[in-house]
């Protein structure tokens, strides 16, 4: 996804870029003050990076996958308790235990590989959001052999944490890029929204269209973000907790926009493994519930769908080739 930011005036602008939790990312800020909010920033995304990465031999995740039991920090507990949460809500199409099965198909490691069936239906049965216990907030529990993978929500966390941090501070006009995860507060100086392109899976040096937004979150989830092909066929990263196997639902890009990262960045995986009929039925039990998102939905066969809410916020990008289809 790419930001698209105009000039700022004679207001000071601080950019900040990184790479953490296996992503580029770039920040920036407008406003005095904005370079020690940003330093503040990158330790927020380290310190979390530390804690929950499940490459990192010395985190929480990593301890209670060997353990089988942690007590966690609060941040931690937090995140664990909306994912499982946002599991429960989406019927397990997202699912922070599918670990045993990204670590089965290597698709983010330097060595990725088609399983075969009988690995597959030999770990199937540790995925479940039911085999994960917190008691006590932070006293967290797993069932024997499973582990957990918070790499589907814990982007979406931090942009939450970092918007925190950026409102403490007083800042009110800021954009934050954590690699496919966009979070814009406020609005440009010119008092316009800030314009997001929301990238073509099959060409990302081209673009879907541009959504207007401000104070929003908005979490691509796509074919073409990490991906191995064996054999002419391309394996991507999004696996279908169900199927255990990259995600066959007709969707190659999912783009949600709402006003909570974490939600966002679930939502984003969810309604990929649900498909285009089954991320609009989940859209709309939600906003029953009192959790409003609109989508952005690329399919396998060249169209783009996008929901009522983004009738005025969404330009399609008209030179891309797809079929553009507003859903009332």
């Amino acid at each position: 996804m790419a930001l698209s930011l105009a000039a700022c005036g004679t207001q000071k602008r601080e950019t900040l870029e990184l790479f953490a939790m296996d992503t580029y990312m770039t920040f920036v800020a407008i406003g005095d003050g904005a370079d020690d909010v940003l330093a503040d920033l990158s330790r927020t995304v380290n310190t979390l990076e530390s804690s929950l990465s499940r490459t990192v031999d010395t985190s929480e995740v990593s301890r209670l996958t060997r353990d089988g039991s942690a007590v966690w920090d609060e941040d931690g507990a937090q995140l664990l308790s909306w994912a499982l949460q946002h599991s429960q809500e989406t019927d397990g199409a997202f699912d922070i235990t599918i670990a045993p099965l990204v670590e089965l198909w290597g698709i983010t490691s330097d060595s990725p590989r088609v399983p075969s069936q009988a690995e597959i239906d030999a770990l199937l049965p540790l995925v479940g959001y039911e085999h994960v216990h917190q008691s006590e907030f932070c006293s967290i529990s797993l069932d024997e052999g499973c582990s957990v993978d918070l790499g589907g929500i814990a982007k979406g966390y931090a942009a939450d944490l970092l918007r925190a941090q950026l409102e403490k501070e007083g800042v009110t006009s800021a954009t934050l890029d954590l690699g496919g995860d966009v979070f814009v507060m406020g609005r440009k100086t010119d008092g316009s929204d800030w314009r997001i392109a929301v990238k073509d899976p099959a060409d990302t040096e081209s673009y879907l269209g541009v959504v207007s937004a401000a104070d929003k979150f908005i979490v691509t989830s796509g074919v073409y973000e990490r991906y191995f092909e064996e054999n002419g066929v391309r394996y991507h990263h999004i696996l279908d907790p169900k199927t255990g196997c990259p995600a066959e639902s007709g969707l190659v890009s999912v783009t949600v926009l709402c006003e909570n990262g974490a939600w966002a960045d679930a939502l984003s995986t969810a309604c990929f493994v649900l498909g285009p009929d089954g991320a609009l039925a989940l859209r709309d039990d939600l906003a029953d519930q009192g959790t409003n998102f609109e989508l952005i939905l690329a399919t396998d066969d060249g169209r783009v769908l996008y929901t009522d809410g983004l009738a005025d916020a969404f330009t399609p990008n008209d030179e891309s080739g797809y079929t553009y289809e507003a859903l009332a």
